[in-house]
């Protein structure tokens, strides 16, 4: 793996200190430092923040990653996946297409929990990343 793009549905498990597979995987990214952070993806962790010093405290921690940035046709490459998404049936928030075209953009694995990717991968070509179970 050259780089991982996390989801939100893995920092939120990590942040708990949650003792999963996935959060022992990410430890594992974090030390290789293979973590990459997207825009989106920051602002959904911060928006979970109890307090303005657990926000300020998020912003300078996920500041350490290196970050893609929104591609510049990212909106009509958004539109296309949702759009081909819905001819086959299925629906997907905008925010997981944005974090999946952002990854697919950049060739960039894609660390998640969140079953919808799937349904995204197939209409967009994504590398999907699983932690091993116990």
């Amino acid at each position: 793996m050259r780089q991982v793009l996390v989801d939100t549905s893995v920092w939120v498990d990590f942040l708990r200190r949650g003792d999963t597979p996935e959060v022992g995987l990410l430890v594992k990214l974090i030390d290789k430092k293979l973590v990459r952070m997207t825009g989106l993806v920051q602002a959904e962790i911060l928006s979970g923040a109890v307090s303005p010093r657990q926000f300020a405290a998020l912003r300078d921690y996920l500041s350490a990653f290196d970050s893609l940035p929104d591609p510049p046709d990212l909106w009509p490459r958004v539109g296309a996946v949702r759009f081909r998404l819905a001819r086959r049936g299925f629906q997907a928030s905008i925010a997981d297409i944005v974090i999946g075209v952002v990854a697919h953009c950049y060739r960039a694995s894609l660390f998640t929990k969140d079953a919808h990717f799937a349904s995204i991968a197939k209409v967009l070509p994504l590398r999907l990343v699983k932690a091993a179970s116990h």
